[in-house]
Formats: C-alpha cells, structure tokens, sequence
C-alpha cells in the first residue's frame, strides 16, 4: 500500500466570515420650538389701516348699489314704454272704431231712393239724395267709396278754408283723421267742373281713410278693385282707375301732380302720359282730352314726404 505523504493531502483552508461594518444610524433631528411668523420682527410688514378695508367694502357696495339702480331704471323706462305704446295701440283701436261708427252714422243719412232733380232745375241733381248731410254740413260735397274695401266716405268742399278737414272732422271738432276734401283749385257745379277732381284723405296706417289705396301697389289689387264710385250733389259718376303711383313731394320736385287741376288739351295729355310712366299698374288704359280724371292722394310712409296717388278716368254718370 502506497504511503499517502502528508504533503498529498488536499488542503483545507478555514472559512473565513467578513463582517462588514454598520452604517451609523442617522441622528434623530433635534427637538426645536415651532417657529411663528411674527410680524412685529418684519421689517417689511404693513398693517391694514381699518378705514381701507371699510373704503373697500364701501366702494364694492357702492358699486353693486349702481349697477341696481341702473338695472332698476331700465326696467322702469322699459315698462313704461310698454306701457305707453300699448296704451297707444288701445287708443288708435277705439279711435279707429269711433270714427267707423262716425262715418257709418253719416252715411246712412244718404237717400238712396231719392229721385233726382231735372238737368234744367236750377237745384244740384242730388240735392234731394243727399239733403241731410248738407244741413248738417254746408261744405258737403259727395259720397267717395270703392267697392269691396273700407274706403266708404263723405267729401268735403273748402275753398276758402285750405285743409281745413285735413284736421277737422264733420262736425267741425278737431281730429286725427279728419275727412277726406277736393282741392280748393277745383271748380265743381252744375254748368262747369275741373277736368281733373283732385280728392286728399289720410292715410292712418291701420287701413282707415285713403290707407287702402298704397294696396294699388299690387296688380292683383288693382284687378279686383278697378272702380271708384264718386256721388256729388251734381250727378253720380264711375270712374276707373288707370295709374297709380308712390312719389316724394320734397325731393320730386319735377311733378307737381296736385297742380294739375283745369288742364288745356296738352297739359292734360302731359299729365296723362307722366302719371302712366310712373305707375305701378299697367292698365293698358290712356285717357283722351275731354274724359274727366279723378285724382285720389293719401300719404305713403317709405319716404319721409311720400304720397301715393291713384288717378281714374270718367266712364258713366
């Protein structure tokens, strides 16, 4: 057996440990007084002044106080203003129905069934159809109306009182609406008539008096009213109506249409022919000299001085 040399021996080392050194644990912080911020050691520091925080307050007040009595106000100056044009709308509507009633009263005292005077009697041929409106009024002059509108009203004759019933109603009493009247150039009588009776009435936007007429403005208008009936206390008369026109009397100055009142044949063929031209209407009518015109005139409200004439030639008496 072979001998097993000391030095053939493998050899055991001894297992060593290391041990690493401990981290020192850090140091518990240490206790200190809380700290306050104290103003008296601030150099910077700047007490509120107690009269500013009450001027402030006081301002922010003041401030909403205004925008209160502002909203306030308007509110008021609103609802009085509603109240005012409602007010208006009422009165206009009472107004309105008033004077209908009025005009309605007026016309029933016509005399439909009266005969009429002989041409050679020295009396106006109507004088009996129409005898209780002239004692009432002396410048009664007729009966206008246009069929199937509300155009249905007495005419009146001033000549020497110039618009008079432009403000004055039959009984002579002040009103908005007045009462329709001829032109006080026109000659109208038993023996001698302008060729050209030129009539006024108010337009009161709510369609009463001449307010029907601006309605010329459309074809389907003029074709079912192409008529207007005018009744003197010297004949009854039909006319039919040719031309119709809006104009500005302040910034037209070129056509002064209601100047046009006793007319010589080219005058008269002049006024035909411009009131044609201008015309909403085309009624393939052209009156000839010697066919007598009625000239209807109301205001018309798209343009400050506006009027809108209709303007009718004679075809039956």
């Amino acid at each position: 057996m072979a001998k097993i040399h000391r030095n053939d021996m493998p050899v055991q080392h001894p297992t060593q440990t290391i041990t690493l050194p401990k981290e020192p644990e850090p140091a518990a912080p240490k206790a200190t007084a809380p700290q306050f911020y104290d103003q008296d050691k601030d150099a910077d520091y700047e007490a509120p002044h107690p009269a500013k925080g009450r001027d402030s307050a006081a301002k922010a007040g003041k401030a909403k106080s205004k925008k209160d009595l502002a909203y306030t106000i308007a509110m008021v100056v609103f609802a009085v203003i509603f109240l005012v044009s409602g007010g208006l709308l009422v009165k206009r509507f009472f107004d309105d129905k008033k004077t209908e009633n009025e005009f309605s009263d007026l016309q029933s005292m016509i005399d439909v069934a009266a005969t009429p005077a002989p041409a050679e009697d020295s009396e106006p041929s109507n004088a009996a159809k129409f005898a209780a409106l002239k004692d009432q009024n002396s410048d009664f002059m007729g009966w206008i109306s246009i069929e199937g509108t509300s155009l249905d009203f007495p005419v009146m004759y001033a000549p020497n009182n110039k618009d008079y019933y432009l403000k004055h109603d039959f009984k002579h009493q002040y009103s908005d609406y007045g009462v329709p009247y001829l032109d006080e150039k026109t000659t109208i009588g038993a023996n001698a008539q302008s060729n050209n009776l030129i009539v006024y009435g108010h337009n009161m936007k709510t369609g009463t008096i001449f307010g029907c007429l601006t309605e010329y403005k459309k074809a389907a208008y003029y074709q079912e009213h192409p008529y207007i009936e005018f009744d003197t206390l010297y004949g009854d008369a039909k006319y039919e109506v040719f031309a119709a026109f809006a104009i500005d009397v302040v910034q037209d100055t070129s056509f002064v249409y209601n100047q046009y009142v006793d007319m010589d044949e080219d005058t008269y063929n002049d006024y035909v022919a411009e009131v044609i031209r201008r015309s909403d209407v085309d009624s393939g009518i052209r009156p000839e000299y010697g066919e007598q015109l009625l000239t209807l005139s109301t205001c018309e409200y798209s343009s400050a001085n506006g009027r809108y004439v209709v303007v009718a030639r004679k075809v039956s008496s």
